[in-house]
């Protein structure tokens, strides 16, 4: 926490002395009061930055540099630099941002973590995107991309892309399969490329597009003949079989979306399905996905006598019991059983330091209630989600709130079934009002609950204040 204060004093005394308007700060204190565990809402899609075990004190400070959106120059330069320090029943400490990064033109290299936000889906009000959700502790990696989408035609946006390229470390990994029970470094191979078609001045656009990743490493200590980390890496960028089974965790999905900008209100829709073993390119599941469809309101449409004022609706679906089916047989080439999230070899599964790289939809056993806790090599005992979520965003007078609320039904997994589907509904209220005219500074409240049969059921308050601007 003495790191933290002074790392928030540097910030302040930066807004005094800095020069350059491209540089931000922020800074701010939270704390959590809960009767169990921390809610649902309160915990995920913080970018792993959340205590899980109930009350918190949680202080954060951040400076970053980001590109001029103005500036001519064919090179410039970004970075961030966030720390967080947590004291619930164990103190912890962690940058959640800390990188550099460099643009010639619109193709960028950066080094370090950084928060992202990765497939075509609401980013603010979601449940996430499903492959690789803002739910897990960004981990340094080496990327190349395209941050925003580019023309294809110089001059012409009838037709842009997006694309990134990295690769990251995961740090040791426990496994129970195999040669050994540990591996010394596991890596995350990430890749993706989206298109959208349409001019911007258009009313209607179409996006599409996919993501590919994979956890993997200690290929050599894990299986008798494995593969060199060099072929390995080969055989998981390009996805290939070897031993009849891919090398690595692989997850993913294939994203469509469409958005219509109408007077009042603009409106994106989406979709994403699903892949993991190969069961989406035979279409066997084809259910499983998120799909949802938000309505944003233009600022030209506000009333400017309304108290209260509805921003943005957000509805999503998201379904995961099909997975290709009860079946999984070699012998026929049937390929059910997809068991999101867990892994035949790595303990952690489809996830980083206790979080899903994925949709929190589908959570580690750890917080389950203790009844539908079980093997412990396992990650997650729930795979088979059925989810309806609402999330809303306004202002009522001068204070903006947002609404989270989201109902499941939970059935475990095929090796694993529940007794019985589990209901499991959480909520999250939050409220922010500026209390300087002087300065950005933000008070914030928040009430969270979960009620059901699979998590404890919880409720808290957390209260918290933030500073930020730029520094002059």
């Amino acid at each position: 926490m003495r790191l933290i204060l002074i790392v928030t004093i540097s910030i302040f005394c930066l807004t005094a002395y800095g020069q350059d308007s491209t540089f931000h700060y922020s800074g701010g204190v939270q704390a959590a009061f809960s009767n169990s565990q921390t809610p649902f809402w309160l915990r995920v899609n913080q970018h792993g930055s959340v205590p899980t075990d109930g009350s918190f004190i949680s202080a954060s400070a951040r400076i970053a540099k980001v590109y001029h959106p103005h500036n001519p120059r064919f090179l410039q330069w970004s970075g961030a630099v966030e720390a967080i320090g947590n004291v619930s029943q164990r103190k912890d400490f962690f940058f959640r941002d800390l990188f550099l990064a460099a643009k010639a033109g619109p193709v960028e290299i950066s080094v370090g973590q950084r928060r992202e936000f990765i497939g075509l889906a609401d980013s603010l009000l979601s449940t996430g995107s499903f492959a690789m959700a803002p739910n897990y502790r960004p981990y340094p990696k080496i990327q190349i991309s395209t941050p925003q989408f580019t023309n294809l035609i110089p001059g012409n946006d009838i037709i842009a892309f997006k694309f990134s390229y990295s690769d990251g470390l995961l740090g040791s990994a426990k496994v129970h399969y195999g040669n050994t029970n540990w591996v010394p470094e596991v890596y995350m191979h990430h890749k993706s490329l989206y298109l959208r078609l349409g001019r911007l001045s258009q009313k209607l656009n179409f996006y599409g597009g996919a993501n590919h990743q994979a956890m993997w490493g200690g290929e050599q200590k894990i299986f008798s003949g494995g593969l060199k980390p060099s072929l390995a890496y080969e055989y998981v960028v390009l996805g290939r079989l070897w031993a009849l089974s891919r090398v690595g965790n692989h997850f993913g999905s294939i994203d469509l979306a469409a958005e219509w900008k109408g007077k009042s209100w603009d409106i994106f829709v989406y979709r994403q399905n699903l892949y993991d073993d190969g069961s989406l390119s035979k279409l066997s599941n084809i259910a499983d996905g998120l799909n949802g469809i938000r309505f944003t309101r233009k600022n030209n449409s506000i009333p400017p006598s309304s108290a209260l004022l509805l921003r943005t609706i957000l509805l999503e679906y998201a379904y995961t019991k099909s997975q290709g089916g009860s079946i999984f047989d070699f012998k026929t080439h049937t390929f059910g059983r997809d068991n999101y999230f867990n892994h035949y070899v790595y303990d952690q599964g489809w996830s980083y330091r206790g979080h899903s790289f994925g949709s929190p939809l589908i959570g580690p056993q750890a917080l389950n209630r203790d009844e539908l806790k079980g093997d412990s090599t396992i990650y997650t005992m729930n795979s088979r989600v059925l989810a309806l979520h609402c999330g809303l965003a306004g202002s009522w007078k001068k204070m903006n709130f947002s609404l989270k609320a989201t109902f499941t039904h939970n059935e475990g997994t095929y090796n694993d079934p529940f007794d019985k589907p589990i209901i499991q509904s959480n909520i999250l209220l939050q409220s922010e009002k500026k209390i300087s005219t002087k300065g950005n500074h933000l008070l914030s409240l928040s009430i969270a609950a979960d009620i059901g049969k699979l998590y404890p059921n919880t409720g808290a308050i957390m209260v918290g204040w933030k500073s930020y601007g730029f520094l002059k």
